[in-house]
């Protein structure tokens, strides 16, 4: 079971890094990135890790929204990682918007999202995040250090918003890097 979710994962990733790429204007507002975070501390006997990679994309009605509203602080972001504690582990993929509340000449931005995910396991050392289904909420803070490399904290909150009978909720703590190309 577990090996056909990765394959499900991996395939779902790779055709939307596919379309992404179909038109130039596509590839070259397209960032890349890798992160990685803990949990905190609120729950006891938990020890999580999350590994991601992902990607921050214009959504498809980018350009009709920008002929009828102007430019847009809108991406469109998909990400596939790893959650693990000592004992076990689970893939996960989520996509979504991202909102860019503020943005400073390109240097600093904040930014906002919630985006469903899935979770090919959802117990970690006897806590049951309660289902495979989640949605992510996270506010982010970016720093471009260099014209094509983007620096940030994110602070993210994983629940099921009451879909199973356990919703407990885990926050985490994300250091991430984008390359943007």
């Amino acid at each position: 079971m577990k090996t056909i979710s990765i394959t499900i994962l991996t395939i779902i990733m790779i055709y939307f890094l596919n379309i992404t790429m179909l038109s130039e204007s596509f590839a070259q507002q397209v960032q890349y990135g890798i992160r990685t975070g803990i949990n905190d501390t609120h729950q006891e006997n938990l020890d999580l890790s999350v590994y991601e990679i992902y990607l921050h994309t214009v959504p498809p009605i980018h350009s009709i929204a920008d002929n009828i509203f102007g430019a847009s602080n809108i991406s469109f972001e998909m990400a596939l990682g790893v959650v693990s504690d000592k004992t076990n582990s689970s893939f996960l993929f989520s996509m979504g918007p991202i909102l860019r509340l503020i943005n400073y000449e390109n240097i600093f931005s904040v930014s906002t999202g919630l985006k469903p995910s899935f979770m090919t396991n959802h117990i970690f050392s006897d806590f049951d995040i309660g289902g495979a289904i989640n949605f992510i909420s996270h506010i982010a803070l970016t720093i471009s250090p260099a014209e094509q490399i983007n620096l940030g904290y994110r602070f993210e909150h994983k629940s099921n918003a009451g879909l199973y009978e356990k919703n407990p909720g885990v926050n985490f703590h994300y250091v991430e890097i984008l390359y943007v190309l």
